[in-house]
């Protein structure tokens, strides 16, 4: 009799274990499994918007031919991500692994080899070695260049709250008050407005105080248009699901994961937006170029919602 209780046990843990992985069923203890995720655009096997997912273009083999993809990670603008870049190019990726709220840790820089191309075990293509960090766009990959974009008055806010980021900058950069900075005073100090104009053209986030290049915002704002996916953070879910609308691929539950991994509000909930930052804090700053820049973004994303995804949930 004992034998025939263990079977059975043993049956109810596999099967209960394979529902958790699925994402049918969630554990709490484990932190994995999303029911949230199966909803009528996206569930389990792939399908987007009740259709499903495609693989892209391929050759006579059924192998992908598009050229590899390069991520611009624009600072505290989604670095979740990297998760649909990761596994859109890493068919054989644990359906996990990746960064952020109920991923299963998996570091995906180490994905590469010495030869700074992906393991060809679990990619069948490439993306540009960019992890870590946030190196810039470069002009002549813009075709293949993938970003989400972010309202910059939150981007600055989120940046100022993660240790007044400033990739770009050396301690000279920083006025001798740099750690009793206000918001507001984060936001115009020198080198730090123009962000994202700056990396869209070739240059660091922070502008150090040596650099003599000119970022026109009209330059940037025309790279936007070259950009081959342009994403929006504010709009995750629909980001996601447009960019397998465009690229192929079937979604999977960690791609829908929206959370930096330094923000504990709760708000890093799948399928949660996060709560917007009081812009009052700004006294009225304002970024005049990433303004610019994120309206290019806004109305690509619409134009291309319009065209690739129209089902996609607004």
């Amino acid at each position: 009799m004992l034998w025939l209780v263990l079977i059975v046990a043993h049956w109810v843990a596999v099967t209960y274990l394979g529902f958790v992985a699925f994402g049918w069923i969630q554990s709490k203890k484990i932190g994995q499994g999303a029911p949230q995720i199966l909803t009528n655009w996206v569930d389990h096997n792939g399908f987007i918007c009740g259709k499903p997912g495609h693989g892209g273009a391929v050759d006579g083999n059924g192998n992908r031919t598009l050229p590899a993809l390069r991520w611009l990670h624009l600072p505290k603008s989604g670095s979740t991500f990297q998760n649909t870049v990761f596994h859109y190019a890493c068919p054989g990726l644990p359906p996990r692994a990746g960064y952020g709220p109920r991923a299963t840790p998996f570091k995906l820089k180490a994905l590469y080899g010495k030869s700074r191309t992906l393991d060809r075990t679990v990619c069948d293509r490439d993306v540009d070695p960019t992890l870590p960090g946030h190196p810039p766009a470069v002009a002549a990959a813009l075709g293949r260049t993938v970003a989400m974009f972010r309202s910059p008055k939150q981007r600055i806010i989120s940046a100022y709250r993660n240790g007044r980021h400033c990739d770009g900058f050396q301690e000279e950069d920083k006025d001798a008050d740099w750690k009793r900075l206000t918001v507001a005073q984060y936001a115009t100090h020198r080198g730090i407005p123009g962000c994202v104009t700056r990396m869209l053209l070739g240059g660091k986030c922070a502008r150090a105080r040596h650099v003599r290049t000119a970022f026109p915002a009209d330059r940037a704002v025309a790279a936007v248009a070259q950009l081959a996916f342009v994403g929006i953070l504010e709009r995750w879910r629909e980001s996601v699901c447009l960019f397998h609308a465009m690229h192929g691929g079937a979604p999977r539950a960690i791609e829908f994961g929206l959370a930096h991994s330094t923000r504990n509000d709760g708000s890093g909930a799948l399928h949660a937006r996060p709560a917007p930052y009081d812009e009052a804090a700004l006294e009225g700053a304002v970024d005049a170029d990433d303004e610019a820049v994120y309206a290019a973004a806004l109305a690509a994303f619409d134009a291309e919602m319009r065209t690739h995804a129209p089902a996609c949930p607004r």
